[in-house]
């Protein structure tokens, strides 16, 4: 593609810096500072060509983001769009390439060619997105001296444009995988006398742990807490799985629920070399007592309305692990008004000293919280300060009647 050399300034239409505007604000990465995955491509930028000064600019309607710049003159973050040099090539159909500002029309007016800091040597290429190939800003090099680039230099800029585009898609594809995970949280569920929430804190965009809980036809409430070994994609994808057989056993006893869903994706826990840890529990709400099957889970915490607490262990071993054939042991408990259990993965530990003294300081800090909500928010603003390094899953069952 040869850059454009034309002396009139094409003006990017209202509608344009519109789409443009609603598709940075969803990729939301305007706001959130600098950041190496971007820092590196303009690293590379400047150092290649051997310019003063490099950018990934993102524009609005009417103002310029500087993303990333490596430059010894520090610019923005955020300046005017009208009078840049991307502002006036938003409107152009490839790369710009301006070898003496002063002798463009284009761009010898502009501020920071009359004056500091000079630019003479213009090249930028504009970043493309979404299905309609929207500009969303540049990628481009500034010089105080007039020069140009060869085809080979060219091609390396517009590749590393390709680049800068791929790592502002995958934003995109994260900013639709959190929507479709935020869809997949059980919704609330209301159980008189009761209080049932929970949060999910994933260590990476996709998490291995998962949460659920529903009501059956016969009013009793089915609660779960997974835990899939690993993190990231392929755990987050097995859990999905988990997730889908349970659910296709909504009003099945827990003890036979959790033998035909390990019937079921054992294998693919096999061949992914994974297990995965499993509280999955039916609550009778007008007697308070849970029937559960444990498979090597083992963090579930009951707290008392006397302060006494009590941490349920599993017996069992892990789906994907347990000898096939042998019956699992199931469990249960009453929980009286004013008790509380709280089921947890093991991320939890993390956030103190990795034991199962951390569920007692887990339970200590419910017990200072006024409501259920107020636990939760001080359970993630401790993942923030005490980073656990895995994913992380509470859910809270209290009976107030």
């Amino acid at each position: 593609m040869h850059p454009e050399t034309a002396t009139t300034v094409p003006v990017t239409s209202a509608p344009d810096a519109v789409r443009r505007a609603a598709l940075l604000a969803a990729l939301d990465v305007v706001e959130g500072g600098a950041e190496e995955r971007f820092d590196r491509i303009t690293r590379i930028a400047r150092e290649a060509l051997g310019v003063s000064g490099s950018f990934l600019n993102l524009a609005g309607d009417t103002s310029l983001t500087i993303k990333s710049q490596q430059s010894d003159a520090h610019f923005g973050p955020v300046i005017p769009l009208q009078d840049t040099f991307c502002g006036r090539t938003m409107g152009e159909r490839g790369p710009v390439l301006v070898p003496d500002a002063r002798i463009d029309a284009r761009y010898s007016d502009m501020p920071m060619v009359v004056g500091d800091p000079n630019v003479r040597f213009y090249a930028g290429v504009p970043l493309r997105l979404g299905d309609d190939d929207v500009k969303v800003g540049t990628l481009c090099l500034i010089d105080p001296e007039p020069r140009t680039l060869d085809a080979d230099e060219l091609a390396l800029l517009q590749e590393l444009g390709v680049w800068a585009e791929r790592e502002l898609a995958a934003g995109a594809d994260e900013d639709r995988l959190r929507s479709v995970l935020a869809g997949l949280e059980p919704g609330t569920v209301d159980v008189p006398g009761y209080r049932i929430a929970g949060l999910s804190v994933p260590h990476g965009v996709v998490s291995g742990d998962f949460h659920d809980w529903h009501r059956s036809g016969d009013d009793a409430v089915h609660l779960t807490v997974a835990d899939v070994m690993g993190k990231g994609m392929s755990a987050g994808l097995l859990a999905a799985n988990i997730r889908g057989a349970l659910l296709a056993r909504g009003d099945v006893a827990p003890d036979v629920a959790v033998a035909e869903l390990e019937a079921q994706v054992a294998p693919d826990l096999s061949r992914a070399e994974s297990f995965a840890t499993l509280f999955h529990g039916r609550l009778t709400p007008s007697t308070g007592r849970i029937d559960f099957t444990d498979a090597g889970h083992g963090l579930v915490l009951q707290l008392r309305d006397d302060r006494a607490e009590r941490i349920l262990r599993s017996s069992d071993l892990p789906i994907g692990l347990h000898p096939a054939g042998i019956e699992r042991a199931s469990g249960s408990l009453v929980m009286r008004p004013g008790d509380v259990v709280i089921v947890v993965s093991d991320g939890a530990l993390e956030l103190w000293d990795s034991t199962l003294a951390s569920l007692s300081q887990l339970g200590a800090l419910y017990r200072e919280s006024p409501d259920v909500a107020t636990f939760l928010q001080r359970v993630r603003s401790r993942a923030v300060d005490h980073d656990p390094g895995d994913d992380l899953t509470v859910v809270v069952v209290a009976r107030d009647l």
